[in-house]
């Protein structure tokens, strides 16, 4: 007992120190670095039952399929750190199977060495998952019923924002943010990013995004800025491996205490999420991902933009629609708005015809108290990567985009229950 009270104690210290790795370059380079040719083209995302700091938990590595040969954050004469070796592994399960890639490789390498170990932010399934998949996540400090998570959630405090975000060493690179139209002024004026949110921000205009992996989430986003402020994924390759967090300013039209309408300046937090039906993840680990972020961070929504383009799977539509459901799609549907992207080569026609199939996938179940008032909006946009200057029809686009997304309704805003809702909605089947 003395001991795992000595260790606990040992894991808050960690919570008190910089966010970071702290690779040690020298081992790195020289001892674990040219172990990495030993793995082959086949990885399995793997873990194992353990005990630590007085916990039951799972140990995850990543291991070579034909062989022994492994990385894992793990514990060797009382030092941890990210290691290499084909020590037997034991009993253990698999939990995926992925390709080794140049990708992989690369996050194989930038974890190489590290030694900042924490339980509750920093630990061996964060860097598993990181390798496999480019996320920084332990869904163990996400289950609000794991024993990790009940030992450590109230002691972290205001610590708890960093579970699942990425250390120093890891953050994506940032945009440029660089204007792409020169002469479009009526945007929301930009911030920068933010890893997390604090209550004062809570007052703010909160503008959520969800939709499939590479429907154009982080493109909208630049353009309600007018900047290019999140990275753009290509084709059906990710851009936003994170729930990402971008502040701003905007003129708002809006009615006064007295009831009169005047232009007031209010703060914006526009919300990125990793797409839904990652081909890295299960969507279940997506929807806990996406609402663990959230749920930290604001308690409130004021829009929700689905946004989808191309063809919209089944998978698609069933992944949409659990989270229109925990949003209360049916009880707020005019604070939502079905956005359908990427429509650079289509006509006018053809665009109607996608977003109208599009809203009768995902609002296909009729309700008896639907009215005028309570409906979302609706709207089809191109928005071509390497346009600078704007012809009218993307001039009509991003006054559709700003209409939908930036005025203000005068009804209850969507509230987020800081109970598990994910988790009673998933277990509903």
């Amino acid at each position: 007992l003395l001991q795992e009270m000595a260790t606990y104690e040992d894991e808050k210290t960690s919570w008190g120190v910089s966010h970071r790795l702290n690779i040690n370059q020298q081992r790195s380079e020289q001892h674990l670095l040219p172990l990495l040719d030993k793995f082959g083209s086949t990885l399995l995302l793997c873990y194992a039952n353990k005990h630590l700091y007085g916990c039951d938990y799972e140990h995850w590595f990543v291991k070579d399929k034909q062989s022994d040969w492994k990385i894992e954050f793990s514990q060797n004469n009382a030092v941890f750190h990210v290691n290499v070796d084909c020590n037997p592994v034991g009993e253990h399960w698999t939990r995926q199977e992925f390709a080794m890639t140049s990708e992989v490789k690369e996050r194989m390498k930038k974890v190489c060495g590290a030694t900042n170990y924490s339980l509750a932010l920093r630990n061996c399934e964060h860097v598993a998952r990181y390798i496999q998949a480019g996320v920084w996540i332990s869904f163990q400090m996400v289950n609000p019923d794991s024993f990790m998570r009940k030992k450590f959630i109230e002691g972290l405090a205001e610590k708890t924002k960093l579970i699942n975000t990425f250390p120093d060493e890891l953050r994506p690179p940032g945009e440029s943010f660089q204007t792409i139209y020169e002469d479009i002024t009526d945007n929301v004026h930009c911030g920068g990013p933010r890893d997390a949110l604090s209550e004062k921000d809570e007052k703010g205009y909160n503008i959520l995004l969800i939709g499939p992996t590479g429907a154009g989430k982080s493109s909208i986003i630049n353009h309600l800025f007018n900047q290019r402020v999140c990275r753009i994924g290509h084709g059906a390759k990710p851009g936003t491996r994170e729930v990402h967090f971008t502040q701003g300013e905007y003129w708002f039209y809006m009615k006064n205490k007295k009831g009169r309408m005047e232009n007031k300046m209010s703060n914006v937090n526009i919300i990125d999420t990793i797409g839904l039906c990652d081909n890295m993840l299960e969507d279940a680990e997506v929807q806990s991902f996406i609402e663990e972020s959230l749920k930290i961070n604001i308690l409130h929504i004021d829009k929700v933009l689905v946004v989808c383009s191309g063809r919209i799977t089944q998978n698609h539509k069933d992944a949409i629609k659990l989270f229109l459901r925990l949003f209360k799609f049916k009880k707020y549907k005019q604070r939502f708005a079905f956005i359908y992207s990427k429509c650079d080569d289509q006509t006018e026609e053809e665009r109607s015809e996608d977003l109208e199939k599009m809203c009768e996938l995902l609002d296909d179940e009729p309700d008896e108290n639907d009215n005028e008032s309570n409906q979302p909006d609706k709207i089809a946009v191109a928005f071509p990567p390497d346009a600078t200057v704007p012809s009218e029809e993307i001039r009509n686009d991003l006054k559709n985009l700003k209409r939908v997304a930036l005025t203000p309704i005068d009804s209850k805003r969507i509230s987020l229950d800081k109970r598990n809702w994910l988790a009673k909605f998933l277990a509903r089947g």
